[in-house]
This record gives C-alpha cells, structure tokens and sequence, in this order.
C-alpha cells in the first residue's frame, strides 16, 4: 500500500491556505524523425516537458497571515495579465525533493453551497522550466 502525503505549494513566498488536494503533470513534448538510415521506422526523442499542476482546498476569506495566500490572494492572481502574470512556485513533498520555477495561473474557480462551505480550484502551467532546487528537505 502507497501512503499519500501533503504536497507544500509557495507562490513566492506565500503558502496557498486551505489546501486538500494538489495534482502534477509532467508530459513529454516529443520530436519525431526519420531518416534513410532509419530504414522505415520513426525515432523519437523528448525535447521538453509540458509541466501543469493544480491546487484544491477551503476558502479562506481575509487571512491575515502575511505567509499564507488566501482567496482574495488566488483571484488577485488570476486576473494578472502580460508581464505580471508569471510567478515563482516551489513544489516539495515532505522529505523530498524541492522544485522550483515560474507558472501562470490558467484557470481559477470557487465553488459553495447552501451550507457554510466555499472551496476554490487552481490551475498552473509552468513558464519555462521547473528545476531541482533542494534535495530531500521538501515543506
């Protein structure tokens, strides 16, 4: 059996609050080729990735923790445009390997009920590379 563990999520140096889920994707950007020499069949080779992830959680309305982004932080987010749209992430398991880089926040959505209870969604997709930044100390 696979234990799941929390993944810490920093724009910048805020934490995203209120978080339950998060979820990377990491797709190969392939280049195919054939030559003479190749005799019919095709090679491929990576030449980047394509690196998406999300995050999901509670809203937390008027955080006043200075490290912790909140809804109002997430909506400020998503609504930058041109240069001020790509931001800094670190991506870190527990005990794992740190990552960092830009992303552009593509997509927000906050959902509530009847009740009490408001939740938001993000997606990222990671303008340019992300990179290994920290080995084993993750958040």
């Amino acid at each position: 059996m696979v234990e799941g563990y929390n993944i810490a999520f920093k724009i910048g140096t805020k934490t995203i609050c209120g978080r339950t889920q998060d979820d990377l994707t990491i797709a190969a950007r392939l280049t195919e080729s054939i030559t003479k020499d190749d005799a019919g069949d095709a090679q491929v080779t990576v030449s980047g990735h394509d690196v998406t992830f999300s995050a999901s959680g509670m809203v937390e309305v008027g955080n006043t923790t200075a490290s912790k982004m909140d809804r109002d932080d997430l909506m400020e987010q998503a609504l930058k445009k041109g240069s001020n749209a790509p931001i800094a992430f670190v991506y870190s398991a527990t005990g794992g390997d740190t990552y960092s880089g830009n992303c552009i926040m593509t997509q927000y959505r906050e959902t509530s009920n009847a009740t009490d209870i408001a939740t938001w969604q993000a997606d990222f997709r990671v303008s340019g590379s992300m990179t290994k930044s920290g080995s084993g100390s993750g958040a």
